[in-house]
């Protein structure tokens, strides 16, 4: 299994490569690119960067117990940063904030006291339960 930083590499670069979302060529607005972790958990976290107008957009998607996945943006990095550095240099500043996004996402998991899987907070039925745990051993309607 490779690592979250070496599995977001390698999709960033093919990106970069196949879209060219780094620089301002391209339209600005209403790409919106998405990357899975393979391997963390059940239910796999999913990470997207947006091209907006101010730049590019760096965030997570929450899921709630429903499966529509809400988009949380943790970073935007503005176009004239971008602009004033080398191919190189923009590609690492991307891939430094995607994978600082990662881990602070995956920071917020949490492992189930009854079945030991992962979960996102918003997917857990308490502090220490998953969801799937936690509704058949509540009384409480969810």
């Amino acid at each position: 299994m490779k690592s979250s930083k070496a599995q977001a590499a390698r999709w960033l670069s093919r990106l970069i490569q196949r879209e060219q979302i780094d620089t301002l060529d391209q339209p600005a607005e209403g790409n919106v690119f998405l990357f899975t972790i393979e391997g963390f958990c059940e239910r796999n976290p999913t990470f997207f960067i947006c091209r907006k107008t101010e730049g590019l957009g760096i965030g997570y998607h929450s899921s709630a117990k429903d499966p529509v996945a809400v988009p949380v943006e943790r970073h935007l990095i503005e176009w004239h940063v971008l602009e004033s550095a080398t191919a190189q240099e923009r590609q690492e500043r991307i891939l430094n904030t995607l994978v600082a996004t990662i881990r602070a996402r995956k920071k917020q998991y949490r492992t189930c006291q009854y079945c030991s899987g992962k979960y996102a907070p918003e997917q857990g039925s308490g502090q220490k339960t998953c969801y799937s745990c936690g509704a058949p051993r509540s009384s409480a309607a969810f």
